[in-house]
């Protein structure tokens, strides 16, 4: 029997190559959540947002015992998602510490 550890090294430590499920499914959930933040177009996003968001900040909305598992889930993406928004310049919207502020970069 081998450990998933070792299973999941690189190629070129002895392992398999394999990625850590839990790890690419909380980079699954933050793409959905980074689609949800950004108002992608499509009905998935759509619906979530008409039924979970109402008019709330997706940054600011908050988890409700009866929400999905899904939603939970991306929900709890949110962590990951701020931590590659805190300081990171968008389309000239400032990120800091997971809350939109109004700076805008000159062109």
């Amino acid at each position: 029997m081998v450990a998933w550890d070792k299973i999941c090294q690189l190629k070129s430590h002895g392992g398999l190559g394999l990625r850590k499920t839990d790890a690419v499914n909380l980079v699954f959930q933050a793409k959905l959540a980074w689609k949800v933040l950004w108002g992608f177009e499509g009905l998935w996003t759509s619906v979530m947002k008409h039924k979970y968001l109402n008019s709330n900040s997706f940054l600011e909305c908050k988890l409700k015992s009866i929400d999905s598992p899904v939603w939970k889930s991306i929900l709890r993406s949110r962590v990951l998602l701020r931590k590659g928004l805190d300081g990171m310049w968008i389309k000239g919207i400032a990120f800091c510490f997971g809350g939109i502020i109004g700076v805008t970069i000159p062109t």
